[in-house]
């Protein structure tokens, strides 16, 4: 008998000094939904809703906890001046992610998942946006210093 059982998958990533983890199951409406969204971030919608975006697509595939912590790093953090007045802050030891950093982590976990073939070096040499959709037939480790990046979103 052939047996399709699927061991869990370890999914994480490390954005200094925190370590992220994705949920080790998707079920197959979710990878869609997941690749759905993140192929719809090039197209024109603007700048608020492509983020929106994003975070939806991170939400589908991140642990609860980590994705929590992962959208609350997206903003700066802020502490009370002595007025009592909100004002943002640089925490050296736990800066911000950047928007270059979710489309890498947004490519990589494509990549991970195997809704994506990792990008070829020819790919990631010219910076070109996330290749087209495929399959992975095999769990392979996504290609390292990889440069390609997803279309960022314009106002409109």
């Amino acid at each position: 008998m052939k047996d399709f059982s699927r061991q869990p998958r370890v999914v994480e990533f490390k954005i200094s000094p925190d370590i992220f983890r994705g949920k080790p199951f998707l079920a197959a409406q979710t990878m869609i939904d997941f690749t759905l969204k993140v192929d719809s971030i090039g197209e024109d919608i603007t700048a608020e809703q492509g983020f929106d975006t994003m975070k939806e697509a991170l939400q589908l595939v991140m642990m609860p906890e980590h994705y929590t912590r992962f959208t609350a790093r997206m903003r700066p953090p802020k502490r009370l001046d002595d007025h009592g007045a909100e004002v943002e802050f640089l925490d050296m030891d736990n800066p911000p992610i950047e928007l270059p950093q979710v489309n890498e982590i947004l490519e990589w976990l494509m990549e991970e998942y195997g809704m994506r073939p990792p990008a070829s070096p020819e790919d990631s040499s010219t910076g070109s946006s996330l290749p087209g959709s495929g399959t992975n037939s095999t769990a392979s480790a996504p290609g390292e210093g990889s440069s390609s990046s997803i279309s960022q979103p314009t106002n409109s």
